[in-house]
C-alpha cells in the first residue's frame, strides 16, 4: 500500500527534528567527553614544542563549544562543521604520529556521523574522503620510506602518546555509540507510529466498506443484517480452516462486500416480490460483473475481489459469472458461498418465508459436490454443530 504523501512529509520533518536535536547532544557528549583528551594533548604538544598541533586542537575545541551554544544554526551546518573538525584532527594527529595515533578512528567514524546526522549523501561524501586521505598518507609513507610513517618508532611511541590517543578514540567511541542509538530509538518510534497510522487507516477503509454494505442494505431492506451475518460467520471458517490474517482481513472485506454490484440493478427488479423473468434474471446475474468493474480500480481492494466477482460459480462449473468449476473456483468464494445461501434460506425474503435451520442444512449438505465444494461443506456442518453444542 502507498503511502500518502503526507505522511512521508510528517516523516521527513520528525527526521529532520531528531536530527537537529541529535546534533545539538553530539557537540554536548563531544564538548565533555574531548575536554580531558584536549587538555592531555595540549600539555604534551606544549612540552615538547609542538606548538602547531596545540593551536589546532584549541582552535576546534573552542569551535565545538561554540557550536554546541548556538544551537539556532542549521543542522546540516553544524553537521559538516563537526565532520570538518574532525577531518582537521585526523590530518593533524596521522600527520604527527602515523597509524598508531588515533587519526584513523576519526576516518573511521566519519562517515558514520555523517551519515546519521545529515543524510545518505553526506555519508557517501565523508565516505570518499575517508579512503582518499587515507590513500594519500600511505602514498606519502611509502614514498619516504616505511620506516618514518608506518613503523611505530621510540621516538614517536610513548605513553602519553598511548593515553592521549585511547581517550580521543574513547571519546569518538561514545559519540558514535550514542548517535546510533538514538538513531534506532527514533527508528523504532517511526515503526510505532507508521504501524498505528496503518491500523487507524486500515479500521476507517473498513469502516467505509461496512458504510457502503450498510446503504446496500437500505436500499434493499429485506437483506437488514445480511451483509455482516454472513462477514462474521466467513471469519469463523476462515479461522477454523488456518487463514493467515491477511487472508482473513480480505475475505471479511470480500464478504462484506459480496453483493455490492447490486447497486447497478435497477429497483424494479432488485426490489421484486415475485419470480424474475428469464431477462430480469439475466440482468440481476450482472452484478457480479458489475461488484468487479467497481472494486478492481481500488488497489486495497483487490485482494478481496474473490468473493464479490466469485460467489456465485458453482462446483460443477454451472455458476455465473464465469462458469468456473472446482478448485477454479477462488477458495475463499468457495467458502462464502455455502455461508451466503445458508444465510438466505433461514432469512425472511418477499417472495418466501425463512426455512427452519434443519431444512437450509439439508439443502446445502445434499448440494456438496454440486453447486458447493464438499470440503467446505464438511467445515461449514462441523461450525454450526460445534455451536450448536454451545
Amino acid at each position: 500500500m502507498t503511502r500518502p504523501l503526507l505522511y512521508r512529509h510528517d516523516i521527513g520533518d520528525a527526521l529532520k527534528q531528531w536530527r537537529t536535536r541529535a546534533v545539538t547532544i553530539i557537540f554536548y557528549i563531544a564538548a565533555v567527553a574531548a575536554l580531558p583528551a584536549y587538555v592531555f594533548s595540549a600539555v604534551q604538544s606544549f612540552a615538547i614544542n609542538r606548538f602547531e598541533t596545540l593551536l589546532v586542537l584549541t582552535v576546534v575545541y573552542i569551535l565545538i563549544v561554540m557550536a554546541a551554544i548556538f544551537r539556532k544554526l542549521d543542522y546540516r551546518l553544524r553537521g559538516w562543521f563537526f565532520i570538518g573538525a574532525g577531518y582537521l584532527m585526523a590530518v593533524t594527529t596521522m600527520a604527527s604520529l602515523g597509524l598508531e595515533g588515533s587519526g584513523r578512528i576519526y576516518l573511521l567514524s566519519m562517515p558514520i556521523i555523517a551519515l546519521t546526522l545529515i543524510g545518505s549523501r553526506a555519508g557517501w561524501i565523508t565516505t570518499v574522503l575517508s579512503i582518499v586521505c587515507y590513500g594519500i598518507f600511505s602514498l606519502l609513507a611509502y614514498n619516504g620510506g616505511l620506516e618514518t610513517w608506518l613503523v611505530p618508532l621510540p621516538g614517536r611511541v610513548s605513553n602519553a602518546m598511548w593515553i592521549s590517543g585511547g581517550l580521543t578514540s574513547a571519546m569518538l567511541l561514545i559519540l558514535t555509540v550514542v548517535l546510533l542509538m538514538s538513531m534506532n530509538r527514533f527508528l523504532v518510534g517511526v515503526l510505532a507510529s507508521e504501524r498505528r497510522l496503518l491500523a487507524e487507516l486500515e479500521e476507517a477503509y473498513d469502516k467505509t466498506l461496512e458504510g457502503w454494505a450498510r446503504a446496500l442494505e437500505l436500499r434493499d431492506i429485506e437483506t437488514s443484517g445480511h451483509c455482516l451475518r454472513v462477514s462474521e460467520v466467513t471469519m469463523r471458517l476462515a479461522r477454523q480452516a488456518g487463514l493467515d490474517n491477511g487472508e482473513k482481513v480480505d475475505m471479511r472485506r470480500g464478504s462484506l462486500l459480496h453483493d455490492i454490484g447490486k447497486m447497478g440493478i435497477p429497483d424494479s427488479i432488485l426490489l421484486k416480490p415475485g419470480k424474475l423473468t428469464d431477462e430480469e434474471f439475466r440482468q440481476m446475474r450482472k452484478h457480479t460483473t458489475y461488484a468487479y468493474d467497481l472494486l478492481a480500480p481500488i488497489p486495497y481492494l483487490q485482494k478481496a475481489l474473490d468473493i464479490p466477482y466469485c460467489h456465485h460459480e458453482k462446483w460443477d462449473g454451472t455458476g455465473y459469472p464465469r462458469g468456473l468449476k472446482g478448485v477454479d473456483i477462488p477458495m475463499s468464494a468457495r467458502i462464502f458461498s455455502v455461508v451466503d445461501v445458508y444465510d438466505a434460506l433461514v432469512s425472511d425474503r418477499p417472495y418466501r418465508d425463512a426455512w427452519p435451520e434443519e431444512q437450509a442444512l439439508a439443502y446445502i449438505k445434499e448440494r456438496a459436490g454440486t453447486e458447493f465444494d464438499p470440503a467446505a461443506v464438511e467445515a461449514f456442518v462441523c461450525l454450526v454443530e460445534q455451536e450448536a453444542v454451545r
